[in-house]
């Protein structure tokens, strides 16, 4: 498989299909890959663990399961409905089973009813031969050409269209051609802004007759998924829109931009911002896939020729938020806008231009009055791609002029341009964040299992909004609540909790998650913001895709339980604490349990996941927290994840809770102890008493190795200083031994247990080698046996006895004379 299969993928495609316990399915390809609007579509889902298949969970509204005609482990058959007013484009889809929730896949809705491709078509003399207004799904094997013949007549427009890298199988790069009788190229297509590698093109018939529609691989690779959607008709395909983007509610006059003409009309848009909106032709036949249009709640200014310098800049009635919009018509054409902007603004300047299908190149600068630069951006980077983007602070109130053009001075009808300029606005949102690399659909929905919950943590961000905020779920499946009541205005994220009543029917429902300001007078709601990589390639993203509503499903109870037991004491500053998680396994379930921290408060830390043993039932995570974690009473929970031999089973632990608390005794660092190998010494801390204590408090130095006995201590709450004995000897290492501190076990009232502080963080103790032994003088010489004997010498009278000033004293008393 493809890189960009294992999106839709687990990380591991599990084959163990005997398995006692059903788990996670794992969703591999549709057959089609799509359908024609307002019909009904017999579908073919393939992957792994779908024999307790149960239902499709689709995201957007317009979509029904008729019927379900057959399910295999390997493959299901049904039959579903897609409403006539379902937009055309692309919708996300997962396959809910009786155990597990798949990744998504896409399916695509078109205009025109599918027509399967027919072999041999691989050749100019034997094409397919179709009609118009009709998709062909096929695929292009490797150096395979397919050919579709359709029959028109003079002036009568020929379009196509594909979508292949869309589809997400892999990195397919269709390669599209209109031909004449005569085997002319008329157009073609590779690569377009608006579609990437996939491609469209339109031709206009110069007589009556055939022509054909060739596709294959650009680089006549392809493969077994190299999948296809060939959309062929009469339709208008416009590259861009012009303004690309207008205010929620309003009417608006838009043009739709094609490479040779163009047409207007009157769109009403909706009352709602939706970052994946799409556009489409009401009075023209409408092109398989929409163009992108941007909502806002803010006016448009479009620029009035000539304003090619500051002196005819456009001028625009207000400062901020506002879009200003405009086509850079020509090669070396520039535009320029004129703002009143007042003192102290800081404003985002955000160009979108080839995010919207335009070529553009933008760049973006911004002038005073006297045509000095303030700012200015060529590629804003990220996901933009060449879109401009930058922040600029206004020193002084004035005019200001803000110039586009493109990047190598090209230009052109659809060289289609739009610059957002905003304050930062009030608001809220949230998400999960990515799990793991490359995958962001990973544990992105909510399996709950009967009996049993589910977690995952969102991240919380307000701009310019302060406040608790509570979570709303409306419209959840029977039999499930989410636990989670706050997201406190100091946390930045929280954990979501969802539990399943032991008799919950198993079901699903697309659940508009929110979160509601406690204080009436905050007007803010906040809203999920969960952006998924549609169709990546390692770190290539090619499309992405932006919902606000969480899968919410209820499957099987899971074979095993998770629980935290409840601390007996709090975690104190500067502690430790250690926080046991238990399992209870069905009979016959003995396989390893991923136990996931899910969310630790502000200042703890803890590893981020433990594992349970195979066979065993419980683990422990070490929580630590700072000298500035707050005080207070915190919910934790933790998730598992078990592999069944057939894939994931998830379930989570009911919330317990967690007490921090301030220290009862501080110290700082000992300051540096330096002893002599083989030698003893003595490290004192200087005690801070914080809070009364009964009893006997245990102190010991750790960080030590073991060839460095260091006695514990015992202290009380009135102890002010304690003193550790060091003991050194041949095998304790010469050197420095850094970042030492005291382990300090309080005892807590009413329990039989302790706290364990950590205080006199970041001691040293340094051993020095043993000091050198002086060697005593050599001995006299010798005298030869020959020699004669030199003379005696007197003997030198004693020295004269020097006595104490305490002898003295006795010798006084004793009537001894001095």
């Amino acid at each position: 498989m493809s890189s960009i299969r294992h999106l839709f993928l687990t990380v591991a495609s599990l084959v163990c299909a005997t398995s006692v316990f059903a788990a996670y399915p794992t969703f591999t390809s549709t057959t089609p890959n799509g359908g024609q609007r307002g019909t009904e579509v017999k579908l073919t889902v393939t992957g792994s663990q779908l024999a307790d298949f149960e239902s499709l969970m689709f995201f957007s509204p317009g979509f029904t399961q008729k019927s379900v005609e057959k399910a295999e482990n390997g493959k299901v058959e049904l039959t579903i409905a897609i409403a006539p007013d379902v937009l055309p484009g692309n919708y996300l889809m997962r396959i809910r089973t009786k155990t597990g929730i798949s990744h998504p896949r896409q399916f695509f809705v078109g205009i025109f009813p599918n027509v399967a491709e027919k072999e041999p078509n691989s050749d100019f003399e034997t094409p397919q031969i179709i009609n118009f207004n009709q998709t062909v799904e096929g695929v292009v094997q490797t150096e395979d050409v397919d050919y579709y013949k359709v029959t028109a007549k003079k002036g009568q427009r020929i379009s196509v269209e594909v979508d292949g890298l869309r589809l997400g199988y892999t990195v397919f790069d269709p390669f599209l051609a209109i031909i004449d009788k005569d085997r002319f190229e008329k157009v073609i297509s590779d690569d377009t802004i608006l579609h990437r590698q996939d491609g469209y093109c339109s031709y206009v018939a110069e007589e009556d007759g055939d022509y054909s529609v060739m596709i294959r691989e650009s680089s006549y690779r392809g493969g077994g998924n190299s999948f296809y959607r060939l959309h062929v008709g009469g339709f208008r395909r416009p590259d861009v829109v012009y303004p690309a983007g207008g205010k929620i509610g309003s009417k608006t006059k838009v043009r739709f931009i094609e490479r040779e003409g163009s047409f207007e009309e009157e769109a009403q848009l909706p009352a709602d911002i939706d970052p994946g909106y799409m556009i489409y032709s009401k009075t023209q036949e409408p092109a398989p896939s929409g163009n992108p249009f941007r909502l806002v709640n803010y006016d448009n200014v479009l620029e009035v020729e000539p304003n090619e310098d500051q002196a005819k800049a456009t001028a625009a009635a207000t400062g901020e938020p506002i879009s200003l919009n405009g086509i850079i018509e020509k090669p070396g054409d520039v535009d320029y806008f004129k703002l009143p902007l007042k003192k102290g603004m800081t404003l985002e300047v955000q160009a979108f231009a080839q995010s919207l299908g335009s070529p553009l190149d933008s760049v973006v600068n911004i002038y005073n009055e006297k045509g000095g630069s303030l700012s200015g951006n060529d590629d804003g980077g990220g996901r933009r791609r060449l879109d401009s983007k930058f922040k600029i602070g206004i020193p002084a109130d004035g005019n200001y002029f803000v110039r586009v053009t493109d990047h190598l001075e090209r230009g052109g009808p659809n060289f289609v341009y739009r610059l957002e300029l905003i304050a930062a606005e009030p608001e809220v949102f949230f998400a999960s964040p990515q799990f793991t690399v490359n995958d962001t659909h990973y544990r992105q929905f909510i399996a709950v299992p009967k009996g049993g919950r589910y977690a995952t943590l969102v991240n919380v961000s307000r701009v310019n909004v302060s406040g608790d905020y509570k979570f709303e779920a409306p419209n959840l499946p029977q039999g499930v609540k989410l636990l989670t009541d706050l997201a406190p205005k100091d946390l930045g994220n929280v954990p979501l909790l969802f539990e399943a009543a032991p008799d919950a029917p198993l079901g699903h429902q697309i659940v508009p998650v929110k979160l509601n300001p406690v204080d009436p007078a905050n007007k803010i709601v906040g809203k999920l913001r969960q952006e998924f990589d549609v169709v990546r390639n390692g770190n290539v993203i090619y499309y992405t895709d932006v919902e606000d509503r969480l899968p919410v499903g209820v499957v099987e109870e899971a074979p095993y339980s998770l629980e935290i037991v409840k601390p007996a004491v709090p975690l104190v500053n500067n502690g430790i604490l250690e926080l046991k998680v238990v399992s209870k396994r069905k009979e016959g379930f003995k396989a390893p349990i991923r136990v996931l921290m899910i969310w630790k408060p502000n200042g703890i830390s803890s590893l981020g996941e433990q594992t349970i043993a195979e066979g065993q039932n419980e683990c422990t995570f070490q929580l630590d927290a700072n000298g500035a974690a707050p005080a207070g009473t915190w919910n934790f929970t933790v998730m598992g994840e078990a592999d069944a031999g057939a894939g994931r089973i998830y379930n989570a632990s009911p919330f317990q809770q967690v007490i921090t608390a301030p220290a009862y005794i501080n110290a700082p660092a000992i300051p540096l102890v330096a002893v002599e190998q083989g030698k003893e010494a003595v490290m004192v801390a200087k005690l801070e008493q914080l809070l009364p204590f009964e009893g006997e408090a245990t102190a010991q130095v750790l960080g030590v190795p073991d060839t460095i006995p260091i006695e514990p201590a015992k202290i009380t709450k009135d102890t002010k200083e304690v003193a550790f004995k060091v003991k050194t000897d041949a095998k304790s290492p010469i050197g420095k031994q850094a970042n030492l501190f005291v382990r300090v076990d309080v005892p807590v009232k009413g329990t039989n247990t302790t706290t364990i502080h950590r205080i006199a963080l970041g001691s040293i103790l340094r051993i020095d080698a043993p000091r050198k032994v002086v060697a005593p003088p050599p001995a006299a010489p010798v005298v030869a046996a020959n020699k004669p004997k030199e003379e005696a010498k007197p003997a030198a009278p004693p020295a004269p006895k020097v006595l104490s000033r305490l002898e003295q004293l006795r010798q006084e008393a004793a009537g001894v004379k001095k």
